[in-house]
């Protein structure tokens, strides 16, 4: 009985380890706590007790105190082992529903009471035996339905189940639980409700058999919810959700935390700490704001209308996107819980982005490709005619000079002539500077739609640079209504080595920064300064202050200052003209008060 009782104590700590948050697995670790406990009195009272009284020679009373106690014990374990029995069978047979579990179980407590009340309490050692027989037929009038009860339970939710594999799971259940339950039924309580005693004594033979089963199939199959593991490389398996790259949380119906990954940890916990439900852990967490939608899209999954959602959460100056998906835990069209998976889409979005990002840069290009295509036939087309009106002005210049010199010489009234002719050769002199400047614009313009691969390297002056920028912004200044001042302290005869139009693209996108960061009637200074051998130019403006977060990033392609207007494309390109193409450098100054751009580019040294 010895080894039954240490056996049985195993057996119950094998259950609680493997398995303590299943209730069928519960009950039956109760099962097994409580038969060992049982055998415990016996080895107490044969053994134990016997020692003490040869050795030591305790008193009566004293020896009355232990029995009455051990009396005690044994009724808790006679009345408390078919309860558990009985509730091993319900909850393994998953027939009663959640909801009606407390009640039901609390009124299966009742005969348990009664026994309490109305059964003496006295040690079998104490009782004669008539008291044994009237005492067990007493206790089987309610210990026999119950245990029965259990078996009964084991074998239908075999008889129901319709998975192979589950139903060979249960029938090793009920090829080691039901032996011991019947065993128990027969020989503690009918046997000797009918007077024969001792019968019980062969537990201590059919346990270690059942243990060593119970062994057997836990290492080959798993049973009572226990899947022994000795091979070296399948400890792993027992920790698996460790070894998963999402973020995971298991939950029970009612919400109730059974288990979390290290990835979610990382991810979502602000601290490291036991969790009970899912509202204590969603508030500790960075994903508070979402607790709505994650419960809404659990409670969908109960009818297996299976949603996703996104959600997003800033650590450590990075935002991290997260796929949410919430898979139910259905086992015999019962539902016991969810499992919520969050997958990082981090790299994911970020490529989606930049493969937006590079379609609106291909749509543009194309757009600036084909409008630089049209800019260009539309500049030749008109250089055309506006030469041929240059040359039909030189013509009618050169008629009425000799029309006048005619009329000199013939006719009477030469000052009204005179005044006519003066008149057309003013005309004719602003006719020709309209055209001069109108070609120079159609010039300009077309030298900033080249394509690359057509810019021709060479020099220019800043005078060229100063006289284009100034062509080319004049109309945007003017409807900017903002004041346009120039500080050009720098010799205007200084050589560049570049493509004019290049950086004339440049400094026209800053100018546009900064009338479009600037209020009405406010300043634009466009100045330039010479530092040793090179040319800064800046232009500076008196708008708001350019935000820290947009400062670190303002020269990468996707950052602009001007919200969803800008595409922080002109900044990005301008940074890579500069350094490319002029080997320069581009930077800025920002303050509560200002804001200046710089453009710094080598000169070309004097012969």
């Amino acid at each position: 009985m010895l080894i039954a009782w240490l056996l049985l104590w195993t057996w119950t700590v094998i259950l609680i380890i493997k398995d303590y948050k299943t209730e069928s697995t519960i009950w039956m670790s109760a099962v097994t706590f409580f038969t060992g406990l049982g055998a415990f009195t016996v080895v107490f009272e044969e053994i134990i007790m016997k020692y003490f009284i040869v050795e030591y020679g305790i008193s009566q009373g004293t020896i009355r105190l232990i029995y009455s106690i051990n009396a005690i014990i044994m009724a808790v374990v006679y009345s408390s082992t078919p309860y558990c029995m009985l509730l091993y069978g319900l909850s393994y047979a998953k027939i009663i529903h959640k909801d009606k579990r407390k009640i039901i179980y609390t009124l299966l407590l009742i005969p348990l009471v009664l026994h309490f009340i109305f059964l003496p309490i006295k040690s079998s050692y104490l009782k004669t035996p008539e008291e044994l027989i009237l005492y067990f037929r007493q206790l089987a009038i309610w210990t026999v339905p119950y245990m029965a009860g259990g078996i009964l339970f084991l074998v239908y939710s075999y008889i129901k189940e319709k998975s192979y594999m589950m139903k060979r799971y249960k029938l090793l259940t009920i090829i080691i639980v039901v032996p011991c339950f019947s065993y128990t039924i027969l020989s503690n309580v009918i046997l000797r409700a009918f007077g024969f005693e001792n019968n019980w004594r062969y537990f201590a033979i059919l346990i270690p058999i059942q243990f060593m089963g119970f062994l057997y199939f836990a290492f080959k199959y798993g049973i009572l919810g226990v899947r022994l593991k000795f091979h070296r490389y399948k400890f792993a398996f027992e920790n698996i959700l460790e070894f998963v790259s999402d973020s995971i949380i298991t939950l029970d119906e009612s919400l109730n935390v059974i288990e979390f990954n290290k990835e979610f940890i990382k991810n979502f916990l602000l601290e490291s700490r036991k969790y009970k439900n899912l509202n204590e852990i969603i508030g500790s967490s960075r994903i508070s704001k979402h607790k709505n939608s994650l419960i809404n899209i659990i409670n969908d999954s109960k009818n297996k209308d299976i949603k996703s959602m996104e959600i997003f959460i800033k650590t450590k100056g990075e935002v991290k996107y997260f796929q949410v998906q919430a898979n139910p835990i259905i086992l015999n069209s019962e539902y016991l819980g969810a499992v919520l998976v969050f997958k990082d889409i981090t790299v994911y979005k970020k490529n989606l982005e930049l493969i937006k990002q590079n379609q609106f840069q291909l749509i543009e290009k194309e757009r600036l490709l084909s409008l630089s295509q049209l800019i260009g036939g539309v500049a030749h087309n008109l250089k055309t005619p506006l030469m041929s009106s240059a040359g039909g002005i030189q013509i009618i210049k050169r008629d009425t000079a000799k029309i006048y010199e005619y009329v000199q010489k013939n006719c009477s009234e030469v000052i009204d002539i005179t005044k006519s002719v003066d008149e057309i050769n003013d005309w004719q002199q602003r006719i020709t500077e309209y055209l001069v400047y109108m070609s120079d614009v159609i010039t300009a313009v077309k030298g900033q739609v080249t394509e690359y691969s057509e810019i021709a390297e060479g020099y220019f002056s800043i005078k060229e640079l100063e006289e284009k920028i100034t062509l080319l912004m004049a109309f945007e200044i003017k409807k900017s209504k903002c004041v346009f001042v120039k500080k050009l302290d720098v010799d205007l005869g200084q050589k560049i080595e570049g493509d004019i139009n290049s950086l004339v693209q440049v400094l026209n996108n800053l100018i546009t920064n900064a009338i479009e960061g600037s209020k009405e009637g406010n300043i634009i200074t466009f100045g330039a300064y010479k530092e040793e051998k090179k040319v800064i130019f800046y232009i500076m403006n008196f708008g708001q202050k350019i935000s820290e977060e947009i400062q670190r990033k303002i020269f990468n392609k996707m950052v602009t200052t001007k919200g969803k207007n800008g595409t922080g494309l002109g900044l990005y390109i301008s940074k890579s003209i500069i350094k490319v193409r002029f080997n320069g450098d581009i930077y800025f100054e920002t303050n509560d008060k200002e804001t200046t751009f710089f453009v710094k580019i080598p000169l070309i040294e004097e012969a």
